[in-house]
């Protein structure tokens, strides 16, 4: 037994067949999540599996001791793969890893398109789960995956699946132009920049939404039909006859709500609504 490890994977390599089997069987019996063939079995980390994954990995700990090559630092590291990727793999003298292509495409929404050889089960399971936190979509007829960056880590991780040829079982070679990349780097990080921005922006306008009687999530059509309903009711020509102090009082609410719809108008601007 073999064993290597990266920060989202741990491989493990067997060459006797009859303990792969054996190992695929209770694989088989307690991981219906599991992705497979004949040689090669991929694990990858579930909640609601964790007590059972323990107790296997602790079974592999076990297998792997008996081993003469056995280095002792890596049973740690085996029995603590909780949150890892797990990959069963039968050597077989002689055998090679396959090529494989893939095609990246950048779409002008942000979207990222991987144009895959074939339908491969084991590599599409394989990437959505490396952007498992994403939304992905396959399309069977095109063998094309599309993947939705939801924020900056997207690019980080993209970065570092295309940076390594090795992936499971396979070579892969990614295929994408620099600029293309580098320009999905730089709208990310500027999508990123204005999300701050503008988190921060509506902490500040909070009074002024609330003084409106609005909120941010309010069209800004909304917002503009309440602020002319507000000053129509506050405008001092239509309160003139009122007493002197509420008059006043009257006058700086009206003032008040001119300030905060020039701010709010501010605030969707940024976001690129049309405020009139």
């Amino acid at each position: 037994m073999q064993l290597t490890f990266t920060p989202d994977l741990c491989s493990i390599f067997l060459k006797d067949e009859t303990t792969y089997y054996r190992l695929q069987q209770i694989i088989d019996k307690h991981f219906p999540h599991r992705v497979g063939r004949k040689d090669k079995i991929i694990l990858f980390p579930k909640e609601d599996e964790l007590h059972q994954r323990r107790y296997f990995l602790k079974l592999i700990s076990k297998l792997y001791q008996k081993n003469q090559n056995q280095k002792k630092d890596e049973v740690a590291k085996l029995e603590g793969s909780l949150d890892k990727i797990l990959k069963f793999s039968l050597l077989q003298s002689g055998a090679l890893m396959p090529h494989l292509n893939i095609k990246l495409l950048f779409e002008n929404d942000g979207a990222i398109l991987f144009k895959l050889e074939s339908n491969n089960r084991l590599l599409i399971s394989y990437l959505k789960n490396y952007f498992k936190d994403h939304l992905i979509q396959y399309r069977l007829k095109t063998h094309t995956l599309t993947l939705f960056p939801n924020s900056y880590d997207t690019f980080k991780q993209l970065e570092k699946l295309v940076g390594n040829s090795k992936h499971l079982g396979w070579i892969i070679n990614f295929h994408f132009k620099k600029e293309d990349l580098s320009l999905l780097e730089k709208r990310l990080k500027n999508k990123n920049g204005r999300k701050r921005r503008l988190n921060s922006l509506y902490g500040l306008l909070e009074e002024y939404f609330a003084l409106l009687g609005c909120s941010a999530k309010d069209s800004f059509e909304k917002i503009r039909k309440q602020y002319l309903a507000l000053v129509k009711q506050y405008h001092p020509d239509m309160n003139s006859y009122r007493s002197k102090e509420l008059t006043s009082l009257y006058r700086e609410k009206f003032e008040n709500i001119q300030i905060a719809y020039e701010m709010i108008k501010t605030y969707y601007n940024e976001q690129g609504s049309i405020c009139a």
